[in-house]
């Protein structure tokens, strides 16, 4: 058979494109095994802290040392270095092939090569959890990638966060980790920054991108779902971290800022029960009855792999 033949043309690209699936499943395995060596815990157990803010106290917790991925979480300490360093108010950047999640394949809404307001990238990653968003902030700052990065790690060090480590701007890899009472330092000093808290209460919004309105809602169902107010807010999710969610109550409960950080949830689901009990256990009622039930929006909204996005990264890279 002659090999420019469409048959062998055929099997040739074919067998290219199961090398390429086979490698990335095989570094996918082989981070997952780091993870379990590195963070054996994070695989099993969830932890989480009940915190006053308005006293400065725990009021319960689990494990509230225990050093786990912190995922998307991540973004929130990326928003603050970004509004911390960046001198152009003015500010602009696009979406390159730079940008592209390499290590889950998630995807975008946003549209490449399109200059957009820095301010409607950093509503894109906090309401709706942008990796790609992510990615083109932490270039935006007047520094590299790595630069930005290193004032992450930098500004943990300040805070006080002795056991958060960065590695992106996005959370998509594992070695971003922390515990919930390092969040507790973040989330404390997040309540200085209105334009994090504005964003974080946001149910749903356009990000405008050049001629181009992209409807998103938040990544949180009790704040999509209009069911508490945020005045800090951000949920997380890969599969090494399992479903994570850092989230200050913005109302007063019995005249206190009452704060549920929770790491490694086994499900979306349990994160939302989980923290709207422990909310209203300690008098922070919901705004409506509505009850927690799976919708639509869940899985258009909210964190999670998305397998045709990964599929369009595999065919890239073969191709």
């Amino acid at each position: 058979m002659h090999k420019n033949s469409p048959v062998v043309k055929k099997l040739l690209k074919c067998a290219r494109l199961f090398f390429v699936r086979s490698r990335l499943v095989l570094f996918m395995l082989k981070k997952l095994l780091l993870t379990f060596i590195l963070f054996p815990t994070a695989a099993i157990a969830q932890s989480y802290v009940v915190y006053d803010f308005t006293h400065d106290r725990v009021l319960e917790s689990r494990s509230p040392n225990m050093v786990q991925p912190i995922a998307s979480v991540t973004k929130l300490m990326t928003a603050n270095v970004f509004l911390e360093n960046n001198k152009n108010a003015n500010c602009t950047q696009s979406i390159t092939e730079d940008d592209t999640d390499y290590i889950k394949g998630t995807s975008t809404k946003l549209p490449r090569y399109t200059p957009m307001s820095c301010n409607e990238l950093l509503k894109a990653m906090l309401v709706h959890s942008d990796n790609y968003a992510a990615h083109a902030l932490s270039r935006s700052a007047g520094m590299s990638r790595m630069q930005f990065i290193q004032k992450m790690n930098e500004k943990a060090r300040e805070l006080g966060m002795t056991s958060t480590r960065f590695s992106d701007s996005s959370g998509l890899s594992s070695a971003n980790v922390s515990s919930v009472m390092d969040l507790v330092k973040l989330a404390k000093y997040l309540l200085g920054k209105p334009q994090i808290q504005a964003l974080s209460n946001t149910s749903a919004t356009y990000v405008r991108a050049g001629r181009h309105n992209v409807f998103v809602k938040n990544t949180n169902k009790l704040v999509r779902e209009e069911m508490f107010a945020a005045a800090i807010n951000k949920t997380g999710y890969i599969r090494e971290s399992g479903y994570n969610l850092v989230f200050v109550n913005k109302k007063q409960c019995h005249n206190n800022t009452i704060g549920v950080i929770s790491l490694n949830n086994a499900s979306s689901a349990y994160r939302s029960s989980f923290t709207k009990s422990k909310l209203e256990q300690y008098g922070c009622p919901a705004l409506n009855d509505h009850e927690l039930y799976a919708s639509a929006d869940d899985a258009l909204y909210e964190e999670g792999y998305d397998e045709a996005g990964f599929d369009q990264l595999i065919q890239r890279v073969a191709n």
